[in-house]
């Protein structure tokens, strides 16, 4: 039998979020074996091609540069928020005798989600059913948990 693993997903500070947490610790401690990782996602938006040519000024520096560089800017801080957050929650989990892996990644929620999850050879993936951003917030059931409990080859548990 190998080692119980929960894959917590987008770790955002909101309340299902949160909640999702809460259920995945406790899992972890019930099988009294395993690791919990933490993922935060940080969701690639495209930037149209018409805006390239763009101008406008630094959030960092107030200075004018292009609309792609401020995008990369504000991606950058979308990582680094990400990472602080669990770091953050990292030293609140492993206090309560949790091992914890803590994981950012960029890209398609869905996608990344089931990837991390079969990389990190995961038994259940707990997530929440509502985002704190975006239209899956006025959605009962959010798209992304939905996508993910459709095709993930691990079980779901999906937290509201």
């Amino acid at each position: 039998m190998r080692d119980f693993s929960a894959n917590s997903r987008s770790i955002d500070g909101s309340k299902p979020s949160e909640a999702a947490l809460k259920h995945a610790v406790s899992l972890v401690k019930l099988a009294k074996t395993g690791k919990l990782v933490l993922l935060n996602l940080v969701q690639e938006v495209p930037l149209p091609p018409m805006m390239f040519e763009s101008r406008m000024r630094s959030t960092r520096t107030g200075e004018e540069t292009s609309v792609v560089a401020v995008w990369k800017e504000l991606h950058q801080d979308m990582k680094f928020t990400s990472q602080k957050m669990l770091a953050e929650k990292k030293p609140e989990i492993e206090v309560l005798g949790v091992e914890v892996k803590t994981r950012v990644e960029v890209g398609h929620p869905p996608d990344r989600i089931l990837a991390v999850a079969e990389e990190e050879d995961a038994d259940l993936i707990v997530i929440n059913n509502i985002g704190l951003f975006g239209f899956s917030k006025l959605m009962a059931i959010g798209s992304v948990s939905r996508t993910v409990s459709e095709k993930a080859k691990c079980l779901v548990l999906r937290v509201h």
